[in-house]
Formats: structure tokens, sequence, C-alpha cells
């Protein structure tokens, strides 16, 4: 992909379909830069957060990902900035890992509920050796079954900074309408039952008061 410093307004370069950034990282100082906006989006939808490619600018390229984008808070495809991070080969990246959940329909068929707990997880990994996301296939899996973070295949050099026994998936049993019916039924008999023993009261404190009269 190809970048260039970036002089201009940021209205202006928003008007020309370009998308203002800033290059930072080891060797090289802030720089703003401009990318063409489809360029963005096409290198962005490739690599996302947790893989890196290589930028040229000025006629140099660079190794780099994409630290941070801000997108519009109301129209949530249209991006307003981006941060392009430089590595070195012999760096470790810090990002969050999407989690793909995979044959979630299998088991949603059978009746049975799929909660995931963890949509992404935060993992260190090599410099040049990001992916797009961990896969966890919940086929055959029954209810009570769980998948954790130790349950991920890992690349080599991948270490994931959440506990290995944290949850990621979990395979449930719908609640039954039985079991809310009965709790419903038992609601409604305290009521009655609180209802009756304040009546009883009542017609206690208007006889005491008849005898006192």
């Amino acid at each position: 992909m190809k970048a260039e410093k970036r002089t201009e307004k940021l209205k202006d370069l928003r008007a020309n379909s370009l998308v203002p950034g800033v290059l930072y990282g080891k060797g090289i100082e802030p720089t703003p830069i401009k990318i063409n906006y489809k360029d963005f989006v096409h290198t962005y939808q490739q690599y996302g957060k947790s893989m890196t490619f290589e930028i040229t600018l000025g006629g140099k390229k660079h190794q780099v990902y994409f630290k941070e984008v801000q997108v519009d808070p109301i129209r949530h495809n249209h991006v307003l900035h981006f941060d392009l991070q430089k590595i070195a080969a012999d760096d470790t990246i810090t990002a969050e890992i999407p989690v793909d959940v995979l044959n979630r329909d299998e088991v949603e068929k059978r009746g049975l509920v799929v909660e995931q707990i963890y949509n992404v997880v935060e993992t260190d990994f090599p410099a040049g050796s990001g992916i797009s996301s961990f896969e966890l296939d919940v086929t055959g899996l029954e209810g009570n079954d769980a998948l954790r973070i130790s349950d991920l295949d890992l690349p080599e050099g991948f270490k994931p900074l959440v506990d290995e026994d944290e949850i990621i998936v979990s395979i449930s049993f719908p609640q039954e309408e039985e079991e809310i019916e009965e709790e419903s039924t038992e609601d409604e008999e305290l009521e009655v039952e609180a209802i009756k023993q304040k009546d009883d009261d009542d017609d206690s404190d208007s006889d005491d008061s008849e005898e006192k009269e």
C-alpha cells in the first residue's frame, strides 16, 4: 500500500476521498500521512488489527500494522483517522484477535444454547506472524460443555494474555418453560398468603376496637 505525507487540512482530505492517519514507531518520527480511501478499506479488510503489512512512504518501505482506527460514531463505515505502527523483525505485537465460532448452527439445531463469552482475545505474537482470527469448532458439543483459552490452536510464539482456564464458549440447555411456570405459581401463592394474612390482621384489629367500645 502506498502512503503520502499529509499537509492538507482534514476536511480537504476527506472531500477528496483520502483518509488521514499517522505513522510512528522505531526509527521514524511520527509522520502525518494520507491514503486513498479504497486502498485503506481493501488493506484493512485484508489485515485487520492483528496482521502486519508493508507500506511505501517517500520511496521507503515500512513493515506496519493498524494500531488504531477511528470511525464515525454515527456512520460506522466512515473512517475518520488511523494509526500505523512501524515494527522491526524482532518486535512482539500485542493485539486483540477475533474469535470465530464454527458450526454454531449444528449445536443450536439440537435445541442447545451457544454463548460466546470472548469475542476477541488479547494476544502477544511475533512481528510478521499475525493471524486474522482464532477458530473454535463447537460441532458435537453437548449441554454443559465448554471451550476454554487452553483449547485455542495457537501458532508458534502466540501467547494469550488471558488465563488459560477462562471459558470462551459455553453450551447450555434452554430454560424449561415448566420451571418458569412453577416459579410464577409459587410467587402467586406467596402473594395470596400475604394478602390473606393481612386481612386476618385487619379483622383482629377491628374486633379489638369493638371490645374496647
